[in-house]
């Protein structure tokens, strides 16, 4: 009897020492359970430096696609495939996408369009061009509000958001100036109309006025309709809420 129990204990030990065999031994070496490992992370580093992290650490890089990125420099690893800290075999391909950097804009050619079409088309094109980057001069040639001049020669590719200036024809020089009536207008808006006038910038004063809104015109010299001359000065005071302990002098 004692002899048959022994013999089933050792049984018993036999197959729990098999499964065990099994379970920790066998099958870990065919699943290649042991071998996973945890993918580094890639993104922003440049492809060179990324491909040696990976072979480091068991993996394979392979450039699965390149598009441009305002955010990234050319060559920078945008994403990862898969991603970083994910478990997976050693040996496995890591697929990544490569910045090549950002988009260029082509300047398009202003000259000859007019002041607004030209402004529309720049901007479309990704390029900063304002009222306040265009400058006026008389022509002989260009109709009035014709652009005559532009700061970077059509065909020339730069960044986004790069800033343009124009020259904007006034048309052909005129006998006489007048001054035009700048009261009411906002300060921008009377130094463009003062400039496409053919005359300039003068002395700038600021009033407390609380019954008007700030950077209005209350007054201005010479007087709206006066005669004068090319480069004529025309000064302007402005409503302000806030007293202003200086006068600002714009020439």
């Amino acid at each position: 009897m004692k002899q048959w129990i022994i013999a089933v204990f050792i049984v018993l030990c036999l197959y729990i020492a098999g499964v065990i065999l099994v379970d920790q031994v066998i099958l870990p070496f065919y699943t290649r359970h042991g071998a996973e490992l945890e993918v580094p992370d890639i993104v922003e580093m440049h492809y060179a430096q990324a491909d040696s992290l990976l072979r480091e650490h068991g993996f394979r890089s392979v450039k699965e696609r390149e598009q441009y990125d305002w955010n990234y420099p050319e060559g920078t690893v945008i994403s990862q495939n898969p991603e970083a800290y994910a478990l997976t075999k050693a040996g496995r391909r890591i697929y990544v996408t490569l910045s090549i950097g950002e988009k260029l804009c082509v300047m398009p050619n202003l000259v000859g369009k007019s002041s607004r079409d030209a402004m529309f088309s720049a901007q479309n094109t990704g390029l900063l061009l304002g009222d306040e980057s265009f400058g006026y001069e008389y022509s002989n040639y260009y109709p009035e509000n014709v652009v005559m001049a532009q700061s970077i020669p059509p065909g020339t590719k730069v960044k986004r958001d790069t800033p343009l200036h124009a020259t904007v024809s006034l048309g052909t020089l005129p006998n006489e100036f007048s001054v035009p009536n700048l009261i009411g207008q906002s300060l921008d808006r009377a130094k463009r109309i003062i400039l496409t006038s053919g005359l300039e910038i003068g002395e700038i004063v600021f009033s407390l006025r609380e019954d008007l809104l700030p950077n209005t015109v209350i007054s201005q010299f010479p007087d709206p309709e006066e005669k004068t001359v090319r480069g004529q000065l025309v000064d302007l005071e402005i409503s302000t809420l806030e007293l202003v302990e200086e006068e600002e002098s714009y020439r």
